[in-house]
């Protein structure tokens, strides 16, 4: 009697178009149960939003715009900026202009497309870093690495100790950068507030101009991370998480995968972000 009654069940079931495997005897497949979010690819597509009680530098926007593919990579941009930075072509000249009076470490530039970096799903929530010093990569390649200071290890009587940092005994260790570490000058423009008339110290006592975009990120902001063989933006580790970056996007979609909701790590803060997909 049981046998009869469940062969009319799954008759019914069957009949009424229920998604059961309704014929070889079969696994039951009940449907998809992963919850969306869950893996990169749920967020593979362009966002278009905005964060909320907060505007970017310099032109008061609260725009904030994602781009990622199924792999995580993809590029990050505030803003309402109509165009991009062109890519910096002369190393003399810092970059990008203007850069000394806004500052280097203000937060993402409204011109620039940020990569994103170190992209991973927890707990149907999505993280993604930003690295800031990523807007001086290309200009940094672009400088002749100078050597700025050496530490040496002396051995004194027998006795081994560390001066300024070299390990070795008796070594000399020799650090870069994209100016000559010899002192200067950077005076303001009293009617606009911004570096003017900078200037580099002359081992004879003088002073030779330098460009004070350039005097400015070489040895105030250390864009520029220098070695013998060439200069870079400093790099993050390798194994560097989302969290570690300047700037992370921490986020999850809601039920319907169309909003993006979450918050942006910035400046020891934690902004809220409501991001739209496109």
């Amino acid at each position: 009697m049981k046998n009869d009654r469940t062969r009319v069940l799954v008759a019914l079931l069957c009949g009424a178009g229920a998604p059961l495997a309704c014929s070889g005897g079969g696994a039951v497949n009940i449907g998809n149960t992963e919850v969306a979010g869950s893996q990169l690819s749920d967020y593979a597509a362009s966002w278009d939003g905005y964060a909320e009680a907060y505007t970017f530098r310099p032109d008061g926007s609260d725009r904030v715009r994602l781009s990622i593919d199924a792999n995580g990579q993809g590029t990050f941009r505030v803003g309402n900026a109509t165009t991009l930075l062109a890519p910096p072509t002369d190393p003399n000249v810092g970059y990008p202009p203007g850069i000394s009076a806004l500052g280097a470490n203000d937060g993402p530039r409204e011109d620039f497309l940020y990569p994103i970096h170190a992209a991973n799903v927890q707990e149907a929530r999505i993280q993604l870093g930003i690295n800031a010093g990523d807007l001086f990569a290309a200009w940094c390649v672009l400088q002749t690495p100078i050597p700025y200071y050496e530490t040496t290890t002396v051995d004194d009587a027998g006795t081994s100790y560390t001066v300024g940092g070299a390990s070795d005994a008796g070594t000399v260790s020799t650090f870069y950068g994209c100016l000559p570490n010899v002192g200067g000058m950077e005076q303001l423009n009293p009617a606009t507030g911004r570096p003017a008339n900078c200037t580099l110290n002359e081992p004879d006592g003088s002073s030779a101009p330098v460009d004070c975009d350039k005097f400015y990120l070489c040895t105030m902001a250390f864009a520029c991370a220098c070695t013998a063989s060439g200069c870079t933006s400093p790099p993050m580790p390798a194994d560097a998480t989302a969290a570690q970056y300047p700037i992370e996007l921490d986020g999850a979609l809601d039920t319907t995968g169309k909003i993006l909701a979450g918050t942006l790590a910035l400046g020891g803060q934690r902004i809220a972000v409501h991001l739209t997909r496109q």
